[in-house]
């Protein structure tokens, strides 16, 4: 039930060509100050690590779910910060500079936590030496070296870069869907697997992480849009090796499959309707105008 290799390596390149994209078209000063916003990353992170994993408990509880599938579902709830996240910002017209700074501190976070609260809550666990120094550099070559290259080539060529990183952000869609067509025929078996109360568990829960994220995400549309998406996104990418380590040839990594196989389209056909459908006064305000130019 596993994800090829060559799939996942599909999805971590769209995050590197995503992130050199994001930094070629922002200032370093945009996202420190996305970074320095307190409030708003403090309402993030109790979305994150503390609301979405109380509804997730009391979700699996209620719901009449094989108790490996709960743990499944329970690391999900655990690890934020998915990928995907970025595309789908983009694509809801959401502010992509929250968005970025939101993956980068969610992502560190996830690697660190989640094993830990893996062992607070089921301590059947056994204590071992686990995936988490591969975690940590697999993110660093797909988050931070792509930050450091884009600002790098900011700082070089400052009048090409807006146009590069435009170019470099819709190659980064073309490699999206190439990933999420190839990896679909890996997530229909897990989907099966895990029966109508786990895709009825997974439903619920990301539209619970939609509701919470937009009521915190402040007053401004293109950060609820951001919250609510990187919410409902839980992060595959440190989930699945810590279950194939923890959990192999178990159940436990069918509904983290699942997951993906779900979220995905729930969260694109969120981003189109919210894109069209809401956005801030400013921006009608500048729709309505643009065309007496």
């Amino acid at each position: 039930m596993d994800v090829p290799v060559e799939i996942n390596a599909l999805n971590y390149t769209f995050v590197v060509v995503y992130m050199v994209s994001v930094t070629l078209e922002t200032t370093h000063g945009e996202i420190m100050s996305a970074l320095r916003n307190t409030r708003r990353m403090g309402l993030a992170l109790l979305v994150n690590f503390v609301l979405v994993p109380i509804v997730s408990f009391i979700l699996v509880r209620v719901l009449d779910l094989r108790p490996e599938i709960r743990i499944g579902i329970m690391m999900l709830a655990f690890s934020p910060g998915g990928l995907f996240a970025l595309q789908f910002a983009r694509i809801s017209k959401g502010n992509r500079v929250f968005a970025v700074a939101l993956l980068i501190v969610l992502s560190i976070l996830a690697i660190l936590i989640t094993p830990l609260l893996l062992h607070w809550f089921f301590p059947e666990v056994a204590v071992k030496g686990g995936p988490l120094e591969r975690l940590v550099i697999l993110l660093l070559l797909i988050v931070a070296v792509p930050l450091l290259i884009g600002r790098a080539l900011q700082r070089i060529m400052p009048e090409i870069a807006p146009k590069l990183g435009r170019l470099l952000g819709a190659i980064s869609i073309v490699i999206f869907i190439v990933a999420a067509l190839a990896s679909g025929k890996y997530k229909m078996p897990a989907i099966k697997a895990i029966g109508g109360s786990g895709i009825a568990a997974i439903v619920l829960l990301t539209i619970v992480a939609w509701v919470i994220g937009w009521l915190l995400g402040g007053p401004e549309i293109k950060n609820r849009k951001v919250l609510a998406i990187s919410t409902a996104m839980r992060n595959f990418g440190v989930c699945l090796p810590l279950a194939v380590y923890y959990f192999g040839g178990t159940e436990v990594i069918a509904p983290i499959l699942a997951f993906s196989g779900i979220s995905i389209p729930m969260n694109m056909i969120f981003a189109l309707v919210t894109s069209r459908a809401l956005r801030d006064e400013e921006e009608n305000t500048a729709t309505v105008r643009a065309p007496m130019r």
